[in-house]
């Protein structure tokens, strides 16, 4: 009987040293790895938009927040390190609000649009939120006022998508916003 509780505890500290040891190195691994990665972490902070502006501009080193012109629906405005910017907006679509990151490059045109968040109805107003038709405003000059209805003076005019008029009147009211911020911060 006494050797059988032996081996109990020879097992019992075995188990205890294999976890010491275990945790040490899981401990050390973290230590070492955390400094080496966060850099790259910060600059993709999904809760900060990161992952969208990095998605926007992928050579950008760095993203700086700068102070955001008081606009209706501009969340936050960050500029690259070579002179882009980026514009976090929202505007009303169907299901409630549909926020953008809108690119606007060193050149003064759409250099692309990001989605942040959005609740809109799958199949109808999320047809406004593609990657083709995000892509009929790339380079598109950061000026004026854009518009589905007939355009008028200062105004241009571009097409929405059928089925889903809220949808393409939120992203066109996000590249407004950004268009109006991009000229009080000096752009075009």
């Amino acid at each position: 009987m006494a050797r059988h509780k032996e081996g109990a505890w020879y097992s019992l500290v075995a188990i205890v040293l294999v976890a010491v040891v275990c945790g040490g190195i899981t401990a050390g691994v973290n230590f070492a790895g955390h400094d080496a990665f966060a850099e790259a972490d910060a600059r993709l902070d999904e809760s900060k938009g990161g992952a969208q502006r990095a998605l926007l501009f992928p050579d950008a080193t760095s993203f700086e927040q700068v102070s955001a012109p008081a606009i209706e629906g501009l969340n936050s405005v960050y500029q690259t390190n070579d002179g882009a910017w980026v514009f976090d907006c929202s505007a009303t679509g169907y299901h409630g609000d549909v926020e953008l990151m809108v690119g606007i490059g060193t050149d003064g045109t759409v250099a692309g649009i990001q989605i942040v968040a959005e609740d809109e109805t799958d199949g109808i107003g999320t047809n406004a939120l593609t990657e083709d038709y995000f892509g009929t405003f790339a380079e598109l000059p950061a000026t004026g006022t854009l518009t589905v209805e007939e355009a008028g003076s200062g105004e241009t005019h571009v097409d929405g998508v059928s089925g889903a008029t809220f949808t393409s009147n939120a992203v066109i009211g996000c590249l407004n916003i950004a268009f109006e911020a991009y000229a009080q911060l000096g752009g075009n």
